[in-house]
């Protein structure tokens, strides 16, 4: 049986992508490590497959981007496919072309191992919701051309790109001191998983203080369901809130049909605001105000980001991008 790439970065003590840029010339493996890894390769018989050579020589024109793409995905993360589109239309531009690959997290990091072989592609973006610390390694072993949109929740070195949801808080907060708002109860999923609500009611916890003020948080799943739960919880406090702020679509929806069933008119007698624009928050009765972040803007960023890290494999980035904004409608 032939040897493979692998068999050939196992006996050179080196990644993957080092052996393939070495036989490829490239200028950042030094003259030495070059010549090592053809000695192996002559010494191995190894012969490069012609699918490797084009991701070593960066020529495929293709960015794959992978995600969970499980059945009514589009519903549950609405954003995920603007950022798609804004990734594809700046790629379009360069005359790249992205492709979509389904994956689960599980079967993320073999996939990653996989592809300089079996995929035609020069850079990968992986959707968070399926990052692991699995695929943080193989990402990092590799030396990939990747970016992750979305900030890991555990320590790394591989590039990623999110909104600055804290940010996203602040502004949530100010926005509805500004209003008058003071009696507040924030809505959101489980304490210790929900990270980006987590986030934004940190950006909230640091306005508050700055008026010597405080709010209620009150945890669930982020269904439409417990949505309904977290409002009568909310409505069963000894003084009812002035303003409920919901962590995303499903959360809020669920409010304004308990407020409406008790008889609450929104929002001369309680106010609901929520965190992202889609996909329901224009489709109310009253319309809701929403903080959005611009992920047609993010898709951007993101394939700005990957056609330079192509080009330079040293460049890093773990950054924000995109400044969240306050969508003001009837609901406050």
């Amino acid at each position: 049986m032939a040897n493979t790439i692998y068999d050939l970065a196992k006996a050179a003590g080196v990644s993957i992508a080092t052996v393939s840029r070495a036989l490829n010339d490239h200028y950042a493996v030094s003259e030495e490590t070059k010549a090592r890894i053809r000695a192996l390769a002559e010494e191995m018989d190894y012969r490069p497959n012609a699918r490797a050579r084009s991701f070593a020589k960066q020529k495929s024109g293709n960015v794959l981007f992978i995600t969970d793409l499980h059945r009514n995905v589009a519903f549950e993360n609405p954003h995920m496919f603007e950022i798609m589109t804004g990734i594809s239309q700046y790629l379009d531009e360069k005359n790249y072309a992205l492709l979509l690959k389904h994956v689960t997290t599980r079967e993320a990091p073999q996939l990653i191992k996989e592809l300089m072989i079996r995929e035609q592609a020069d850079g990968v973006i992986i959707h968070a919701a399926v990052l692991s610390k699995a695929l943080a390694g193989t990402l990092h072993h590799l030396e990939l051309p990747h970016l992750v949109i979305g900030k890991p929740d555990f320590p790394t070195p591989i590039c990623w790109m999110d909104v600055n949801h804290e940010q996203a808080g602040q502004k949530a907060a100010t926005y509805l001191l500004d209003k008058g708002y003071r009696r507040m109860v924030f809505l959101m999923g489980d304490r210790e998983t929900d990270k980006i609500s987590a986030a934004r009611r940190d950006g909230m916890l640091q306005m508050f203080a700055e008026e010597e003020l405080s709010f209620t948080t009150l945890y669930g799943d982020s269904t439409y369901e417990s949505g309904l739960t977290l409002c009568e919880e909310a409505l069963s406090m000894q003084e009812h809130p002035e303003i409920l702020l919901c962590t995303n679509n499903y959360l809020a929806m669920a409010c304004l049909q308990v407020l409406r069933q008790k008889g609450f008119s929104v929002p001369q007698d309680i106010a609901i605001m929520t965190f992202d624009n889609y996909p329901f928050s224009m489709l109310t009765q009253p319309q809701l105000t929403a903080v959005e972040a611009d992920m047609f803007d993010m898709g951007q960023e993101a394939a700005r980001f990957i056609l330079r890290k192509i080009r330079m494999p040293e460049l890093q980035t773990q950054s924000y991008c995109t400044i969240p904004r306050v969508i003001e409608r009837k609901s406050t």
